[in-house]
């Protein structure tokens, strides 16, 4: 029951572990706010991450050109 347990404790962290990699906005160091599925995203590697395009906005980020 114990090895259950902690079979289980270890699947819900790697779960929390892989919404933190992948958040719905990245502001990156240049400050642009790239959304899920925009052309930059997945090679912005250095980025604040934010739960929408307008939180990322108001912290002072600007959208793609």
């Amino acid at each position: 029951m114990l090895k259950i347990s902690k079979l289980i404790l270890l699947l819900l962290f790697l779960i929390s572990c892989d919404n933190i990699q992948n958040p719905n906005v990245k502001k990156s160091s240049s400050g642009i706010c790239h959304e899920i599925g925009s052309q930059y995203y997945k090679q912005t590697k250095k980025f604040e991450s934010f739960s929408s395009l307008q939180d990322c906005l108001n912290s002072g980020g600007r959208l793609p050109r």
